[in-house]
């Protein structure tokens, strides 16, 4: 298992995320699981606090940005796994409050998965509304 922490600092915002997970070969489909591609498949349903090791519940707004950032990648993990089905399970989160947003966690993901499988990096480029206080991540694509 292996910690990536996400981090962007501008005159305007910060963001800051850690995320633990684990990748998990398979050779038949997950059963419990949301999937992200034909192949790579998202496990969120036991994600521990890591600063104060309690059991966080993340909601659907939650996952679906984690799915996002997985989707970002999936298609470079396939190229390069041999196995049927990868798994990638979020085990913990570090959350400050102060500096999160639940957006972040698909550039976050995603920053896991291009270490933990050795990817291309992709470059996310972040920026915030000031008005409305939105952010919007720019996968240059």
């Amino acid at each position: 298992m292996g910690t990536y922490r996400y981090r962007v600092q501008t005159s305007g915002f910060g963001l800051f995320l850690g995320i633990a997970a684990e990748a998990t070969r398979l050779t038949n489909p997950p059963t419990m699981n949301v999937p992200v591609s034909n192949r790579v498949w998202l496990d969120a349903s036991e994600v521990n606090n890591a600063f104060h090791g309690n059991r966080l519940a993340l909601n659907e707004r939650e996952v679906a940005w984690l799915r996002v950032g997985l989707d970002k990648v999936s298609g470079d993990i396939e190229r390069i796994e041999t196995s049927p089905y990868i798994l990638i399970s979020v085990r913990a989160l570090e959350i400050f409050e102060v500096d999160y947003a639940e957006e972040a966690l698909a550039p976050a993901i995603a920053g896991w998965a291009t270490r933990e499988f050795t990817l291309t990096p992709r470059l996310c480029n972040v920026s915030r509304d000031s008005d409305t206080g939105q952010f919007t991540f720019d996968w240059n694509e």
